[in-house]
């Protein structure tokens, strides 16, 4: 190479889809993006197997595979422990493989992240660091890295509550009684909430609905007493409150969280009401040095860890309205990464948002002619929804290229995988157990799933994506499988899944199932984590993504008695606006599963490569066009295609 970047830059942009990047830069919506194009080189990217977020971030920085890296999927189950139990993957105490920021200690380079998956808890040795992603907002149950609850709605009617059940609470106004300081307002009425309603203990709150002009209910005023002069918020209908800090109790710990109110509709006669909370963001310390973290909250805000498509989902609040929370989260990455760059020590810096890969999984079934959601009349609407998000980072990279110099700086451009529709969620544990291969009951008051390990075979590695151990005795806690007879369960295993068939069109559901010694098919080899590899692996086709519940049904009897029993259904049919529509559990060689790879600065061709390249071929590329070390786990190969030769040819 003719000059080698003294820098590297690299943006991690979540599940940006290369068709989509195509089609909108051609359009003329992502100029940033085309500039980068022009002056460098594109290509699709096989990811890692299964094509998910932690898995694929992970193998990026080290170019290292989940077999050697150790994060398998979404979760990690470490050996020795029962098999159903888990840690979140997105703890870098996870992660098996160096890094490429810990290769490049080595030689002394400093490293900015900014919100990186995979990095998690707080503490960098060589750098800074702000925050870290990600947990994702899963249906049922909420995991935060950072957040402290999730949001609530208080509304007169009821709402659905996909994700922990509880947070939508029905409220009953009733007339104002005992409050000091009253506003001038027509026979005012109140409310008494709890924020948060579930989770962790939450703050009572005294809401007062206003008709201050004689002409209706227009204002709700929040107050922690019913002395209006302590009053927190007062909105009108679309208005949104100024952060409000207080200390919650969480896991016996005192902790500083930070969330705010936005009155969503109030009828003139105060028959109607929703007021929504949002999550309870951390207000403690999320950067590395500490005094950073004021300085970015006067340019960016706030930082909040997830997003809420659930506030959509469950019909609190439209579409629209969750696409500006989506722009909150745009402009703060944007800000917050304009800021570190400019303004601290580095030579190395990573920073990731997740906002495209968020909206696509609300909405993606509706723009997939492969899904039952597409309508090919509505499809331009969706369509300009996700336009709008990917223009909105486009916008962020153009701020962005402005804190660092192109001519002595590598940059680049990333996302994890690809996307498909969802059609159906299959129930997997419903169907090992119609295989004999899992044994549970649920309990019934709480419909927890009991599992009878002493009849059970088989369990899948939660979120049920990608890996199935076989109840192995001798090796996991509770195992009855003889080893002589290992062999057999797996064949057992994936029998099973390739009897999962489609309750429509009687296709099998599952593209690809095969042995733990069979994993380098799929790029897994055994190294440092291999041991979290399941016995079984398997990939579904485009259109599906498995639902890890065991929800309960209740059969009632003729006396007004009833029992609660597992749902038998088989699947769930997805619904576009009340689920997640889009997906990435497919092979990483289906094209719909491909990422984005977008790279300039010196040493750079410009070419749009035919081939898509391999995700662990990522970071030796990066060591070697930087001079830098290579990981040390690293499995990939230098992509030298892309690199101009001595003669700059």
């Amino acid at each position: 190479m003719d000059k080698r970047p003294s820098k590297l830059v690299v943006l991690g942009l979540d599940a940006l889809l290369p068709d989509l990047v195509q089609k909108f830069a051609a359009e003329g919506s992502l100029p940033n993006m085309a500039r980068l194009m022009d002056r460098g080189a594109f290509s699709r990217i096989i990811t890692t197997f299964p094509p998910l977020t932690a898995a694929a971030w992970g193998a990026i920085v080290t170019g290292a595979g989940p077999g050697t890296a150790g994060i398998p999927s979404l979760m990690v189950r470490l050996p020795g422990e029962p098999l159903d139990s888990w840690h979140t993957s997105f703890d870098k105490r996870m992660l098996e493989a160096e890094t490429l920021w810990e290769a490049a200690r080595r030689k002394g380079k400093r490293v900015a992240l900014i919100n990186w998956p995979v990095t998690y808890p707080l503490g960098v040795e060589n750098g800074v660091q702000v925050a870290a992603a990600l947990n994702p907002p899963f249906r049922f149950f909420y995991m935060p890295l950072w957040d402290l609850a999730s949001s609530s709605l208080f509304a007169t009617e009821k709402f659905a509550s996909n994700q922990v059940p509880g947070r939508a609470v029905v409220v009953e106004p009733t007339p104002a009684r005992d409050w000091s300081s009253l506003p001038s307002s027509s026979n005012p009425l109140e409310v008494e909430i709890t924020v948060p309603p579930v989770y962790i203990p939450g703050r009572n709150y005294y809401c007062l609905l206003l008709d201050a002009n004689g002409d209706g209910f227009d204002e709700v005023l929040v107050s922690p007493t019913k002395d209006a002069a302590d009053a927190i918020a007062r909105l009108k209908v679309g208005e949104r409150s100024d952060w409000i800090v207080e200390t919650f109790s969480k896991d016996g710990e005192e902790q500083q969280g930070r969330f705010w109110f936005e009155l969503v509709e109030l009828s003139s006669d105060g028959t109607k009401l929703k007021l929504y909370a949002s999550a309870i963001n951390s207000a403690g310390t999320y950067t590395d040095p500490p005094e950073l973290q004021e300085e970015l909250e006067k340019v960016a805000g706030p930082y909040s860890e997830v997003d809420d498509p659930w506030a959509y989902m469950d019909e609190w609040v439209d579409l629209d309205w969750y696409l500006d929370q989506l722009s909150y989260h745009n402009r703060w990455w944007t800000e917050a990464t304009r800021h570190t760059l400019a303004n601290t020590e580095w030579d190395l810096a990573f920073s990731w948002v997740g906002t495209v890969d968020h909206l696509q999984h609300v909405v993606y079934g509706a723009i997939d002619p492969n899904s039952r959601h597409y309508d090919a009349e509505k499809a331009p609407e969706y369509m300009d929804y996700l336009r709008r998000v990917y223009r909105e980072v486009d916008e962020g990279i153009g701020r962005i290229i402005e804190a660092v110099d192109l001519e002595e700086t590598l940059f680049l451009l990333i996302s994890d995988h690809g996307f498909s529709g969802i059609d159906y969620n299959p129930y997997l544990k419903h169907h090992l157990a119609e295989a004999g291969l899992l044994s549970f009951e649920l309990e019934p008051k709480t419909g927890e799933m009991i599992v009878d390990w002493s009849k059970t075979k088989c369990f899948p590695l939660e979120p049920s994506h990608a890996h199935i151990f076989v109840n192995l005795k001798g090796r996991d806690p509770h195992g009855i499988v003889d080893p002589a007879d290992y062999s057999k369960v797996q064949e057992e295993i994936i029998e099973a899944l390739y009897n999962m068939r489609d309750p429509d069109t009687g296709g099998r559901v599952v593209s690809s199932a095969i042995r733990k010694e069979e994993a380098a098919t799929f790029g897994i080899y055994a190294h440092g984590g291999y041991d979290r590899i399941g016995d079984v692996l398997f990939a579904l086709k485009p259109q599906y993504m498995d639902n890890p519940f065991v929800y309960p049904t209740l059969v009632e009897y003729p006396d007004g008695t009833y029992r609660r029993i597992a749902n038998r259904e088989g699947y769930e049919p997805v619904v576009l606006g009340r689920h997640f529509t889009g997906a990435h559990v497919a092979l990483p060689t289906d094209e719909s599963m491909h990422a984005t790879m977008i790279i300039a600065g010196p040493g750079i061709r410009q070419m749009e490569r035919k081939q898509p390249v391999n995700v662990i071929d990522i970071a030796p590329t990066l060591s070697h066009l930087l001079d830098l070390p290579r990981p040390l786990d690293a499995e990939g190969n230098v992509l030298q295609d892309i690199t101009e030769s001595q003669d700059g040819s």
